[in-house]
């Protein structure tokens, strides 16, 4: 019993969260000074170790703790302001005072206590006084979505699998494992954005797929569902399909290529395959300024290399071609292309229900704050003297300020005993 009450007692103190969020800042600092992406990395690290879930699964557990501690502390300070049942321990309280060898009743500090606004109760050994509007639920509220939150991404560390597909308009949406292919891509579209945060919104227009998914839109935020995943679109690209002749390519070559050429000047380059050749491709900015991505109207520029040697280079639009010193190439078509990941991950729903809690506990905890605050005295005549509690949720200084008049009065009425 003796070890379990230990075991309790380190796995509700109020410490051990950030004492476990501090060694895990301590090893992204670590990680940082050796990796790229240091987030990603130390995500992966977790993921992969056993000891690093166990330490990380200590968060949710000791939120989890701490609000039954604070539950069973709630529950004995009410029953001991309601019939005064239960015993008064300092634990409960901010502040606890005894006045050494004082006895007595408490009539005069009664009737300052109700003149004040606070409710009292109590016989001739005690007094129960207490003011306004707990802020418990608030912070019982906080307590579990923070639990939530990190319940959350304990799940998203074992649980989540992704998979990145490219989304390219005229065709389908990529397979996922175990599904069929979706609906046709209609379009796509980066148009300006009406609203005050984003530049330009980015939707994909779907039409009904053999998968039984009707047809539907994919934006930015908040993502939405497909075949059980969530739809992040992450990267802007460009879908392109050209032919190559050459002198010593009579027969020519043709390949479809997804490049990451977006915004304009942007290079992405490719070797063509069973040739000599590499292609580099980038996008010509409008001489109007407009977004070729926004407006569809999409003007390839090529560079044709054999080794390190530059053979020609030139530009044309989508179905246009180039011709010079016996080479030619044709851009067949031009699409966009959004990289997307599609990820499945029960712990978002927890991570999106601690959001909602914490913010109505944050508006919950200011309203009280602000109008009544939480405000709670007891004192107890007993054989060693008189011992007096105090606590506060709000407008501390003034109640303390009370408290100790209370206190002075007592001590001068009942004893010279002092405190």
């Amino acid at each position: 019993m003796r070890v379990l009450g230990s075991a309790w007692k380190v796995l509700s103190a109020r410490a051990l969260t950030p004492v476990v969020i501090g060694l895990f800042l301590l090893l992204y600092v670590g990680i940082a000074f050796s990796a790229e992406d240091a987030l990603m990395a130390l995500i992966n690290l977790v993921a992969s170790s056993p000891s690093l879930i166990a330490l990380f699964s200590l968060i949710p557990l000791n939120r989890g703790a701490l609000l039954i501690r604070e539950l069973n502390d709630f529950r004995a300070r009410r029953r001991l302001l309601g019939d005064g049942t239960g015993i008064l321990e300092p634990r409960l309280f901010e502040q606890t005072v005894t006045i050494r060898g004082a006895a007595g009743g408490f009539p005069a500090a009664a009737r300052r206590l109700a003149g004040a606004g606070y409710r009292t109760r109590g016989t001739g050994a005690t007094l129960r006084a207490w003011k306004g509007v707990t802020a418990f639920p608030a912070r019982a509220l906080f307590l579990a979505a923070t639990a939530l939150f990190f319940c959350g991404i304990l799940l998203s560390l074992g649980g989540r699998v992704s998979a990145r597909g490219n989304v390219i308009e005229g065709v389908a949406l990529p397979a996922l494992e175990g599904s069929p292919a979706g609906g046709v891509v209609r379009r796509i579209a980066l148009e300006p954005s009406g609203g005050s945060l984003l530049a330009k919104t980015l939707s994909i227009e779907v039409a009904p797929g053999d998968d039984g998914e009707p047809a539907r839109s994919f934006g930015l935020y908040p993502p939405s569902r497909y075949h059980g995943s969530f739809v992040y679109p992450r990267y802007l690209g460009i879908g392109l399909r050209y032919r190559l002749f050459a002198p010593d390519l009579p027969g020519g070559a043709e390949d479809r290529l997804v490049l990451s050429i977006y915004p304009p000047g942007k290079e992405d380059g490719r070797e063509v395959e069973g040739t000599p050749y590499r292609l580099v491709f980038s996008l010509a900015q409008p001489a109007d300024g407009s977004d070729p991505y926004t407006t569809g109207n999409f003007t390839a520029q090529f560079k044709l290399m054999r080794g390190n040697d530059l053979l020609c280079a030139g530009s044309a639009p989508a179905g246009g071609a180039f011709a010079k010193d016996g080479y030619w190439v044709e851009i067949v078509e031009v699409r966009r292309v959004v990289v997307t990941d599609f990820i499945s991950d029960r712990g978002v729903y927890l991570v999106w229900l601690s959001s909602l809690f914490f913010v109505v506990a944050a508006l919950a905890w200011l309203s009280v704050r602000v109008v009544s605050p939480r405000r709670e005295m007891v004192f107890l005549s007993q054989g060693e003297g008189i011992t007096a509690s105090l606590r506060a949720e709000g407008r501390g200084r003034q109640t303390a300020g009370l408290f100790h008049e209370l206190l002075d009065a007592l001590n001068s009425a009942d004893g010279p005993h002092g405190t």
